[in-house]
């Protein structure tokens, strides 16, 4: 189809305690999420939309169809968070309510339309902001089909489709919280697993590349009791997919749920705001590794919006290395099969994984001042017939037994000074015994350190 009038979308959280007077002695908490929900609905305003539209994972649904909230006007509260001068009161847009049912009807959607009671708070948190920012224009609430019977990206198409018939500058925000599982005591239990939903979430928002959210791995998805997916998908495929200005403004995950804000799309963003902080050389993947520790020591850690050129931007392998203060191995971990897009969130995964190498002791915030990162970009793995073909300053080795077992040696380490040595050492790191019959690779590597002299990986 054509490209609808939208000028922005965005993704907004909805809990609660993102209201100020909500939150009360927890606002330090959120406040950088409170901070990027202001930033968030600034850049809205400032498009100048005469519509709003809000897709609520949180208002009422049935099977086989999509809700539409009818007016006059849209109201909700915090009364129950104990912050009942907190209110919404919002005119609704009939004319964009019935265009939007028209054009769902000519697709063979069903749409039904709710009315009595208060707004969910998954649209009244968004509109609350939008509203302490200048908003007092036409808004609509969108809810989304139950039972999965509907991909919500007919809806968004039908939504996009409506809004271009009429003409009409409209902004959309998608409601929706990342997992509900990241800590013990979260309000859906604790699933150690549900952090990797966060971050592969996110790292699609901060790619733009909104094409991947409805190949999310679905068990994944499941683990992490979100409710992001759906409310994004129906908005990106409203704005036809379109990413210019796309940017993560923050993540927290305080109370074991993950919030994230962020621009999907903003038809006025400046050139600074349409890319991101860029990382465009190998050198500069330490910084990269850096920041993910600090981001996952701060509550967070997906990856933030960083944006691969030049030779940092293609598929590649990396092992990331740490150290203390006092130049002692802290962990080291990489993989010999790329698993991202680009090194830089190679190097990003990868960091992530380092802290929980199970050969040390686990790294605690307190290190952090002393500890120094390294990453190695490794070199295609080349076979060889014995250990004539390597040289520990020169080249890596690879280890691999009949039964799939594999140890890796990086090259240039101190200490290690000849063949045998490096085989021993990678057989030992894999548990394969000196008699046993392997094969074996070389490689070559690049190694970037962030500060002080290197002594190597393991």
């Amino acid at each position: 189809m054509s490209m609808p009038m939208i000028a922005f979308a965005g993704l907004a959280p909805h809990a609660p305690v993102l209201v100020p007077e909500v939150a009360g002695v927890r606002l330090e908490d959120v406040r950088e999420t409170v901070q990027a929900m202001e930033s968030l609905a600034g850049s809205l305003i400032a498009t100048k939309p005469t519509l709003v539209v809000v897709v609520s994972p949180h208002s009422p649904r049935r099977s086989g169809s999509f809700g539409l909230w009818q007016g006059p006007r849209l109201r909700g509260g915090f009364s129950q968070f104990s912050a009942p001068e907190q209110r919404i009161d919002l005119p609704v847009d009939t004319e964009a309510l019935v265009a939007i049912e028209a054009e769902a009807g000519r697709r063979a959607l069903r749409t039904w339309r709710i009315s009595g009671g208060e707004l969910d708070h998954g649209a009244a948190v968004p509109l609350w902001f939008l509203a302490r920012a200048g908003w007092t224009g036409p808004t609509l609430v969108v809810s989304l089909e139950r039972d999965g019977l509907v991909e919500p990206e007919r809806m968004g198409e039908a939504i996009g489709a409506a809004l271009e018939r009429l003409g009409r500058r409209t902004a959309l925000i998608a409601s929706g919280d990342m997992s509900h599982r990241l800590c013990p005591g979260a309000p859906c239990g604790f699933d150690a697993r549900a952090h990797f939903f966060d971050e592969e979430f996110l790292r699609v928002i901060a790619q733009g590349r909104f094409g991947r959210l409805s190949s999310m791995d679905s068990e994944l998805e499941a683990i992490a009791a979100e409710d992001a997916v759906e409310p994004t998908r129906a908005v990106v495929a409203a704005v036809g997919g379109r990413s210019e200005g796309h940017r993560v403004l923050s993540y927290q995950a305080p109370f074991g749920v993950g919030y994230g804000v962020a621009v999907l799309f903003d038809a006025e963003a400046s050139p600074s705001e349409r890319g991101s902080l860029v990382i465009d050389s190998l050198e500069r993947l330490p910084q990269v590794a850096r920041m993910a520790i600090e981001t996952h020591f701060a509550g967070g850690g997906p990856m933030p919006a960083f944006r691969a050129e030049g030779p940092a931007s293609v598929e590649g392998c990396v092992f990331v290395t740490l150290f203390d203060g006092s130049g002692q191995l802290r962990g080291c971990i990489g993989s010999l099969k790329p698993t991202q897009t680009d090194l830089v969130r190679e190097t990003w995964r990868y960091a992530l994984e380092v802290l929980g190498d199970r050969r040390f002791v686990p790294i605690v915030r307190e290190e952090l001042a002393g500890l120094r990162t390294e990453v190695t970009v490794l070199g295609e793995l080349e076979p060889i017939a014995d250990e004539a073909g390597l040289d520990p300053a020169l080249y890596g080795v690879v280890v691999r037994a009949e039964d799939g077992r594999r140890g890796v040696l990086l090259p240039d380490l101190e200490g290690v000074d000849t063949p045998k040595q490096q085989i021993a050492i990678a057989r030992r790191k894999a548990g394969i015994a000196a008699w046993e019959p392997v094969q074996l690779y070389r490689f070559t590597a690049e190694c970037f350190e962030d500060a002080g002299d290197a002594t190597g990986g393991a």
